[in-house]
Order: structure tokens, then sequence, then C-alpha cells
């Protein structure tokens, strides 16, 4: 339990040093929001994203329509894949590795139980080194999956490999 809050905390105290801001298309002029939620406030209609802000544009409310749906999840998607998962994957790579190099050169009983290194510690590196890798594979083979999911039902588009693959395509009214 100790351990749950520690994380929620320390993950409460990192969470809004990953401001999360994105850019859609609609009516063929861009418009750049901050925060995960593109719709229901104010957005910056002709804006474009620069250094962690939304630069110029003209603010406008606009009212959620069921595109922004698509453009939320998309947004949320990325900032998950995108943003969280390659710190925690370094993070547990990296205890792996030093787990890894404790137990190949045994000797230190800095460990809970006392416990020096050993081929015990030697098969959990192994064992967490290859979860990271196969869970790493599984979330982008799952993200893959889930844009090519988009695509089909006409919301994605394919963008290629410089522009992040697939980007939201769908029908957004603007105020007038």
């Amino acid at each position: 339990m100790k351990k749950i809050f520690l994380i929620i905390f320390l993950g409460s105290l990192l969470f809004p040093l990953i401001a999360s801001a994105g850019t859609y298309i609609a009516d063929d002029t861009d418009v750049c929001y901050e925060g995960l939620v593109p719709c229901g406030k104010e957005v910056y209609i002709g804006g474009s994203w620069e250094d962690g802000k939304c630069v110029g544009g003209i603010p406008k409310f606009t009212r959620c329509q069921f595109c922004h749906f698509f453009v939320m999840l998309d947004e949320i998607i990325d900032f998950v894949l995108f943003k969280l998962v390659p710190p925690i994957a370094i993070l547990m790579l990296v205890i792996g590795g030093v787990m890894f190099m404790f137990a190949h050169f045994g000797g230190a009983e800095m460990f809970p139980g006392g416990g020096a290194g050993g081929p015990k510690m030697l098969g959990q590196a192994k064992k967490l080194i290859t979860s990271v890798v196969i869970g790493l594979i599984i979330i982008f083979a799952a993200w893959i999956i889930i844009d090519l999911f988009f695509s089909l039902i006409g919301v994605a588009e394919w963008t290629g490999l410089q522009e992040g693959w697939f980007q939201i395509k769908c029908s957004i009214q603007l105020p007038e």
C-alpha cells in the first residue's frame, strides 16, 4: 500500500511537467489547444504549436463535436505512448541492468533480505529485461492496430513516418 501511495504521489508531482497540447485541422484551418481535451474551451484558430505553447491565432470558444472524441482519444494515446512509456521503459531497463551487474559480479548485500547477487537475481534481471522488451512490442503493436482501425473507419489518414504515421482527419465545424 505504501508503494502504491508513493508511486501515485510522485506521479502527481511529475505530471504537470509533462504538459500536453496539440493541434488539429478544422475547415482547412489549424486549431491549437492546450491540454488533453480539444474542445469545450477556448482554442486558438490559426495558431501553431511552438516551444511548448500555442502561439498566434484567434482565441474562440469551441463546443464539443463527435470528431473531437477521436482527436482527444488520439492525443491521450500519443501522450501515454510517447511521454509516459519511454521513461518508464528506460527506468525498468536500467533497473534490470543494475540487477544483472550485481548478480553477475555478486557480493553486494544491499538488497532486501540481505541477499547478494547470484543465479536467482540473474534470472530475475533477465526476466525483467525480457518483460520490458515484450511489453514495448505489445504496446506499440496495439498502437498501430488502433491507428489502423481509425483509418478504416475514416477518421484518420496515413501521413508517413515523418509526420507521426497517422493524423485524425474528420470534419469539425469552427464557430463563426
